[in-house]
């Protein structure tokens, strides 16, 4: 008399999904070893789909009646014994070979020398269901995204709800998460943001504090200023954003500076990082050499060179002495210094611009919608080339993406100038103060404070050339030097307003300015 393996299987281990599925196979297939007098000498329950193979349970089973333990299997129906080939063609080579004599499901019974293809098509059949089902699901996780709706867990901030398939703001972890990125920006570090989240009682499984690279995760999600990762693909989102996209780029522009740490920390010249090499690119470092007389005096030099990185050019620029360098740049930063006769007029100027704000920032959220429906109908027209497979699909990915980024950017601009208009009036006002002190910081032998001027003047476009410091100055600073290189040729009312106004230009209405 054969003896039979009951096996009983659902596709979750997630016990509030398919519930009754185990309990109610494990009733019908007793009554049915009752009925037909089967004898059952195990039961193999597993809760894992079987669209792959490597089921551990299934795997045991299949080793024992290998080995004589059984000789037959009572379960619900073929599938649920195999969904992929592998498994498939297993249970069909042992039912060939006699190894498995008898295949009892609730409405059909399979033998040795049963027409093979009955079979095989059960199990062809229960093999396309798991691929058209895939398929079918990823196609409307895929819909689910161009909705705006994220297909998947919410990020911390944020939970599922199930209620209306869509994701909401935890109040309270909300706030911890605005707070992280505004320390991160400030210049908090991810350990300390990790014992921020621990003291607040946000823990990670096991009751663990929450590792750094889930938090430098955190802050690279654009999920927080209002888009969403899936598939590769940059989509806009529905839910409610935590923080705004200029928020978001300062503390990944401080995660992307920082990088990762040296073992051996060693004390960094004062301009490192600033300059770079104008011969092969390279980044400027220092070191220090010591020159000993014959007297026993010991002299120490600091020289900056290039740190000759680029393996695929010979750099030739020489070493070049650290009195030479600040001197240079000392008179780099007094060429952009604005004159201490135009901080007034300038500043009256200003004032005057301020209180016609509202008008001119219409103007400017007009031509920031533009351009933003201009970025839409490129996204549009880049989709298309990609359908019609004039790009790759990482070329696609990474263009869309910036453009994606691009209109966020611009939307929160627009944002901002419909809530404050005179917004921009504050950072004008900023940088006259910080160009009338360039001067001043130039001649002064304080050197951080030095480095940090000449960033702001020059950010990374500095560089040392023939044992020259060059640079080429952002815009601001760049219109100030050539103001200032008329001299004699225009009245000082004209150098001030070239045209017609000195609000910031926007990108969308080039050199268009308020007043009339």
């Amino acid at each position: 008399m054969n003896k039979y393996f009951l096996y009983a299987r659902k596709s979750t281990d997630v016990e509030d999904k398919q519930v009754l599925s185990i309990e109610a196979q494990l009733a019908e297939l007793r009554a049915l070893a009752r009925r037909d007098e089967l004898e059952i000498v195990a039961e193999f329950v597993e809760k894992q789909s079987a669209k792959q193979p490597g089921r551990p349970i299934f795997g045991d089973m299949m080793a024992r009646i290998q080995r004589g333990e059984a000789q037959g299997i009572v379960c619900w129906k073929i599938d649920r014994l195999a969904r992929n080939p592998v498994d498939g063609g297993q249970v069909q080579w042992l039912l060939q070979q006699s190894v498995i004599r008898h295949i009892q499901t609730h409405d059909r019974s399979h033998y040795p020398n049963d027409n093979v293809l009955m079979m095989s098509v059960e199990l062809g059949m229960a093999n396309e269901y798991v691929r058209q089902l895939a398929a079918n699901t990823a196609r409307g996780l895929r819909q689910k995204a161009r909705q705006g709706i994220y297909p998947g867990l919410a990020p911390l901030g944020y939970v599922n709800d199930p209620r209306t398939k869509t994701i909401r703001v935890h109040k309270k972890n909300a706030a911890l998460v605005r707070e992280m990125f505004e320390r991160y920006a400030k210049g908090a570090t991810l350990n300390e943001l990790a014992i921020f989240l621990e003291n607040a009682g946000v823990m990670s499984k096991g009751n663990r504090r929450v590792h750094i690279s889930r938090i430098s995760f955190i802050l690279q999600n654009p999920f927080y200023y209002g888009h969403f990762r899936y598939a590769g693909e940059l989509y806009d989102g529905t839910h409610m954003p935590l923080i705004s996209k200029s928020l978001y780029d300062k503390a990944n522009a401080v995660l992307r500076g920082r990088g990762r740490t040296l073992a051996v920390q060693t004390d960094p010249a004062p301009l490192c990082g600033l300059l770079r090499c104008g011969f092969c690119g390279m980044g400027i470092t220092a070191e220090v050499k010591e020159k000993h007389q014959k007297n026993g005096n010991v002299h120490h030099y600091t020289y900056y060179r290039c740190t000759r990185k680029n393996k695929a050019v010979k750099c030739r620029e020489a070493p070049m002495r650290s009195e030479l360098l600040e001197s240079q740049l000392s008179t780099l930063l007094c060429e952009y210094a604005m004159p201490q006769e135009w901080i007034s007029p300038f500043s009256a100027l200003l004032e005057k611009e301020a209180a016609n704000a509202s008008k001119t920032a219409a103007e400017a959220v007009q031509g920031l919608r533009d351009k933003c429906e201009n970025i839409s109908r490129q996204i549009m027209r880049l989709t298309d080339l990609y359908v019609a497979e004039d790009f790759e699909r990482e070329d696609y990915l990474s263009r869309r993406r910036a453009l994606v980024g691009e209109r966020r950017t611009i939307e929160e601009h627009i944002v901002r100038l419909e809530r404050a208009p005179a917004a921009w009036v504050e950072p004008v006002r900023n940088w006259i103060l910080d160009a009338s002190r360039l001067a001043e910081i130039g001649n002064a032998e304080d050197i951080p404070s030095k480095k940090s001027s000449l960033q702001k003047v020059f950010g990374l476009n500095l560089s040392i050339h023939a044992r020259e410091a060059r640079g080429l100055p952002i815009s601001p600073y760049a219109a100030l030097h050539a103001a200032r290189s008329e001299s004699g040729e225009k009245e000082l009312s004209l150098k001030l307003e070239p045209m017609t106004g000195i609000e910031p230009v926007t990108s969308s209405l080039p050199r268009t300015c308020s007043t009339n």
